[in-house]
This record gives C-alpha cells, structure tokens and sequence, in this order.
C-alpha cells in the first residue's frame, strides 16, 4: 500500500504532528517523543491525536496550490512552468502520484488510530463523540480523494500492521459505498457549530456535504439532492454578499463556509498562494505560477446575462476586435471596453488588463497594457506578453509579508458549490423542477446577474450549470474533478493551446484517455503485487 518508508513513518505515533484548523488549536503541543504505549491515556491525548488528521489534510493542500489546486490541469488556467499533467507526459512513477496516495493513506492510518483507541478512553462523551465523528469524517474524505484520482483502492478500516497492509484494490462502488457509512456515522457525532477555539473542525454539515458529493460522483442523483437539500434548508450557512471577501483574510471563517482548510502567518503553518497565484506587485512579490486562461475570462457574461463575445467589440479602426491580433490589444479604450459590465465575478477572481490592483506600501497600480515597466505606478506582471493574473486568493496591501504562509483559510466545501451541486443532481433526477432554478439563480443574483431563462431543456441547464460552477468556482480547485468526472476533460484539455490572451501560442496541453483515473503509484505495486494497474498507464 504504502512504501517502505512510509510505512515506517506510519507506525511511529510519534509523527502525529499537530494539525491545521484555527490559532487556538494549531497551536497545541506536539506529540513528538511520546510512545506509542504511554499516549491514548486522557482526553488531552485523544484531542492532540485527532488533531493530526487535519495536519494530513493540511499536507494535501500545501502541496497543489502550486498548481492551483489543480486547476491548471484544466481548461481554465495554467501552469506557468511546464509540468507533466498538463501537457500529457506523465509518467506512472512520478512523485506526485506516490506523494498524494501516501498523504491520504497517513491520514487514514491516523484515523483507523483514533477510532480504535479513543473508545477505551474515559473522558468527556461529547468530546469523545466529536473525536470519533472527526474520524470518521477524514477517514472517508480522504478515502473520497482516493477514489477520486484513483478509482478503486485498497480498503483498511483498521490501524494496519506492516504485513496487513498487502490488500487487493476494492471495486468502486465499494469504496464509495465506505465513504457514505463514514459520512453516516460523522453526521450522528458531529456537532452543527463549534466555540471559537475549535472553529475549522469538521462539523455535521461537512460530512453531509461529502455524503452527498460520494452521491453525485456515483451519479445516485436523488439521494445526492436529498443531503444537499437538507443542509440548504436546516444549515446556518448562507450565501454572504461580497464575494471577493470569501478569499481574503478578513473572511476567514465566514458563514458560507462548510469546511477549509486553516493557516496562520507562521513559517510552516500558512498558505502559499500569495506567492503562487500572486503577482510581483504583491507584499510577497508572487510568482503567478498559475494563471487564469483566455477561456475563463471570456466565459464571464456581460452583466445584463448575455454571454460576452468579441464579435461585439471593435478595434481602435472600427473594425471587429480580434483578440488574435496583438495589435488590437494596443488601444487603451478599446480593451476597456472588452472588461466594463462584465460579471463582477470576473474582476473580483481575476486581474485583467486596466484594471487596479493594491499592492506593496498599499499602493494602487494600474495594469497598463502594452505593460509599462517605467511607470512606478504601473502593475507589471511577472508574464508581460499578455498575461491575466489571479485577484482570489491574493492578499492587497502590505500587512502580510511572509512568502510562503499567508494566513488565508483554503474553502474545501462552501454553499455555493453544494448549491450548484443541488442543482446538478436535481436536474439528472427531476430535470424542470423550479427548485434547479431557484438554485442556481441564488448563486447567479449574488454575482449581481439576472435569473436563468425559463424553459431551459435538460441539456441547456446541465450546461448552465456547468458554466456557472467554472466562474464561481474557478482556482479553487473543483473543476478537475468537474470535468473528469463529467466525462468532457479530453475534449476540453487535449491538444489545445495555452497562450496569452493577445492570442500567442505558448505550450500546448494533453489528455490521454487514461489521464481520467492517476496511476497506482509503481512503488506502491512494487511492494505489494496484488495491487493491478489502471487502464493505459
């Protein structure tokens, strides 16, 4: 299952490293040095023990912000830098592949820990059942990745020995079938709401939001919109006004949010998109490793819900704007015009030419484009060819400035999304039902839009509502699986090209076939040869 290595690190207790979530419980102390044998005493140690399953969690998330969580693997934004996933050429014994399985395998170990010895402990009983509900709820929300990127896996609902870890891989519908009885239980034990020095654990909604999301992955259409539906109508969750807010610092721990991941300005305990969605005007002097693409941006409707088109702008001549032309990207009112009355979305996720951003000493800078590095108070990115730039997730001003950990919480599951999955499973089980419309239009009126047209087909609202999920949740991370799962990720990623948005080719994507399921990681088959192969690789 694991390599020799990381099964060595599994078995000592000692690595339980204290995990993410919110100051108060970050912060608690490591139990580095204790035994395996002297630990699972005292209440104290079961909570420091659950703790390091968001520390597994954490681990997962710090190591694909560089890749906009994995967005860059799609249509709408890319990788500064050529990597194998997006260009096809990735072969089955990359560390990526080995990294993740033994991120989500540490944490279920962690989590077959907890459950089989927080039970003998004699404690408080609401605590006891919130630590066993947290177990339960990582353990299957890490089996959900599992399945996720790899299909069926191995199943270990126990603290695995060294030589109980050689199982066959389950099929499937097993595997998600363990995923619901986890959600189940954690639903029962989680509480709805926490005090503030427990805010960012797992709470009943999230594990009925993954109940649910297990549902739509497996396409059980009614019974997804049945767990979405009652956390839309019982949660305290609501859609909160400025949307920009959720990705900044000052909306941690908003009430959109279902569950995040948790950072604070610490060397090793923040967040690394300031610097890999942020841009050299930044506090941080961000990379833009990852950048939006052309495709995003021309997505964003004009306000009145039209869907933007170049064929209604024209050029500094009068003639037709042609995005392809650099030429046409050369005057100042024209190109403004492209980005005004937009979707406000669009301005609020994205840096797009003409626009300001507040950077460094607070300064505002402007995005002049041709991109003029003369000016002082010009926004020049670090790509100045043509390029659009991240506004989520990027901190403005100067009050954070330590590179790697800025202290925004990462949003995993928020309304929005299970909103719009609601809508999505609804439309597959009870295609015309207003609920689907009154769903997607909350999202939709948030962003300032007007409602969907009535008498949309099955068809026509499964592609708006694919539309909407890209622009709403665009960098954060859900359209990989989005479109993988959706069966359209070749038809949308391979074979095109990554360019500038004045139409510049610069590298071309792939996705083979076989890129809808990862790689069982070589070294994971190495040391246990009942694990089989995915198709192709």
């Amino acid at each position: 299952m694991i390599n020799k290595i990381n099964r060595i690190l599994l078995a000592l207790l000692s690595l339980f490293i204290v995990g993410s979530c919110s100051d108060d419980f970050l912060d608690r102390d490591s139990l580095v040095g204790l035994s395996e044998g002297g630990f699972w005493q005292s209440e104290q140690d079961a909570i420091m023990g659950v703790n390091a399953l968001y520390d597994a969690n954490r681990e997962f998330t710090n190591s694909i912000v560089i890749y906009g969580m994995m967005d860059d693997f799609t249509d709408i934004s890319y990788q500064s830098w050529a990597t194998g996933l997006t260009t096809g050429n990735f072969p089955s014994n990359a560390s990526f592949y080995s990294n993740s399985w033994g991120i989500f395998y540490k944490g279920i170990y962690r989590a077959n820990t907890v459950l089989e010895n927080v039970p003998d402990i004699e404690m408080n009983q609401a605590t006891k059942n919130r630590i066993l509900g947290e177990a339960k709820f990582f353990r299957g929300y890490f089996y959900f990745k599992l399945w996720d990127f790899f299909g069926g896996v191995p199943l270990y609902d126990t603290a695995m020995n060294v030589d109980e870890t050689y199982k066959p891989r389950s099929t499937e519908e097993e595997v998600y079938n363990f995923i619901v009885s986890d959600m189940t239980d954690a639903f029962e034990l989680l509480s709805e709401n926490y005090d503030q020095s427990n805010k960012g654990r797992a709470t009943k909604w999230a594990a009925l939001a993954m109940r649910g999301k297990a549902h739509l992955w497996a396409e059980q259409y009614e019974e997804a919109a049945e767990d979405f539906k009652y956390l839309m109508d019982n949660s305290d969750r609501t859609l909160i006004d400025d949307f920009h807010s959720l990705f900044r610092v000052a909306g941690n721990n908003n009430d959109e949010v279902i569950f995040d991941v948790q950072y604070i300005a610490e060397q090793g305990y923040g967040l690394a998109t300031d610097r890999n969605y942020g841009n050299a005007r930044g506090a941080t002097s961000g990379s833009q490793r990852t950048r939006p693409t052309p495709k995003l941006v021309n997505a964003y409707e004009i306000i009145d819900g039209t869907p933007f088109d170049f064929a209604n702008f024209t050029d500094a001549g009068g003639d037709t704007f042609d995005p392809n032309d650099p030429a046409d990207w050369q005057d100042e009112e024209a190109v403004r015009r492209l980005f005004e009355n937009r979707d406000p979305r669009m301005q609020q996720a994205i840096v797009v030419p003409w626009s300001t951003f507040v950077g460094r000493n607070e300064v505002e800078y402007l995005y002049k484009f041709p991109v003029d590095t003369s000016d002082p108070l010009a926004y020049v990115p670090i790509w100045t060819a043509g390029s659009y730039a991240w506004r989520k997730f990027v901190e403005t001003g100067s009050v954070y400035t330590l590179q790697n950990n800025m202290p925004q919480n990462f949003p995993l599951i928020r309304l929005a999304d299970v909103v719009l999955m609601y809508a999505e499973a609804k439309n597959e089980a009870s295609p015309g039902d207003q609920s689907i419309y009154d769903a997607v239009d909350a999202v939709r009126e948030r962003a300032g839009l007007p409602d969907l047209p009535s008498g949309l087909s099955q068809d026509e609202m499964r592609e708006r509502i694919r539309h909407e999920r890209m622009v709403e949740l665009c960098g954060e991370g859900q359209r990989y699986s989005d479109i993988r799962r959706w069966g359209i990720a070749k038809d949308v990623v391979d074979g095109v090209w990554m360019t500038e948005f004045t139409g510049v080719n610069i590298r071309q994507r792939g996705f083979p076939d076989h890129y809808y399921l990862w790689p069982i990681p070589q070294t994971e088959i190495d040391v246990n040869p009942a694990l089989t192969q995915n198709p192709g690789w």
